[in-house]
């Protein structure tokens, strides 16, 4: 499998627009996610574009997104602090499922590379790209959710217990293949960055997945899907955020995801 570190000067890419608009509102939340590392001089563009997405008017209500640190960058300079290698393997999955699709009338970069974004599951492109952001996850919002998920987290002391129910007009024979993910992301982080392409950057980032759990089937017919969260160590509850998502197994296309608000027993 091919893996790209690309320098912003090498992937060419502008940003578009700091107060560009996200249009109508859409009918539902979009998963956004981000594979980026510390290490990578093009990812801080994508990151700040993340951490601005409520100032563009795309809140949890409308946009998830979800950042994954990838472990590849870590022998380059600086060992990212928030880089997992289960993150690494969740970007490799989807490279080599084959399933993911360049936005239209692009034929885009393949294989693994930071910054990359995944709207829905389905659609990538460089994360520094605001404008082909913007308008994939309004494509994607436009889209019917073809099943409503339903979920809610209580916090027990050190984990946070979620339960999580989807409903669907669809057959059962055809959500077989669905998988229910919830994430833990600290809701913000600042790291002075001493060495590699970014030594001397303060780099603020958002909704750093933190954990994440196996995916589990779930279907309109199993009843509700109990998962228990663990808090990370020195991480309080209240600088984390939750989302749980369904997945399509076989075709990657997010079928619905939602944050979730933190209630104390």
């Amino acid at each position: 499998m091919r893996v790209h570190r690309f320098s912003s000067l090498a992937l060419g890419v502008t940003l578009v627009g700091g107060g560009a608009t996200a249009g109508a509102a859409p009918a539902h939340p979009v998963l956004v996610e981000l594979f980026t590392s510390q290490g990578c001089s093009s990812c801080p563009a994508a990151d700040a574009f993340v951490r601005e997405l409520p100032r563009l008017g795309l809140g949890r209500d409308r946009v998830i997104p979800l950042t994954f640190h990838i472990d590849y960058w870590d022998d380059l300079g600086w060992k990212d602090p928030f880089a997992a290698p289960e993150f690494t393997e969740r970007q490799r999955g989807y490279a080599s499922s084959g399933l993911l699709v360049s936005p239209p009338g692009e034929d885009g970069i393949h294989g693994s590379y930071t910054p990359q974004m995944i709207v829905g599951g389905t659609v990538h492109f460089s994360g520094a790209r605001r404008d082909v952001a913007l308008a994939e996850i309004q494509r994607a919002a436009s889209a019917p959710e073809p099943a409503a998920l339903s979920a809610e987290a209580t916090i027990d002391k050190e984990l946070a217990k979620v339960t999580a129910r989807i409903t669907t007009a669809e057959r059962p024979a055809t959500q077989q293949a669905w998988r229910l993910n919830v994430a833990l992301a600290l809701k913000e982080a600042r790291t002075d960055v001493r060495r590699g392409e970014n030594s001397g950057e303060t780099l603020a980032e958002a909704a750093i997945v933190r954990w994440l759990s196996p995916p589990i089937p779930i279907t309109s017919e199993g009843g509700p899907v109990h998962i228990d969260v663990p808090k990370p160590r020195g991480i309080a509850w209240k600088d984390v955020e939750l989302v749980a998502f369904v997945q399509a197994k076989t075709t990657g296309r997010v079928i619905a995801a939602r944050a979730l608000p933190l209630e104390s027993r």
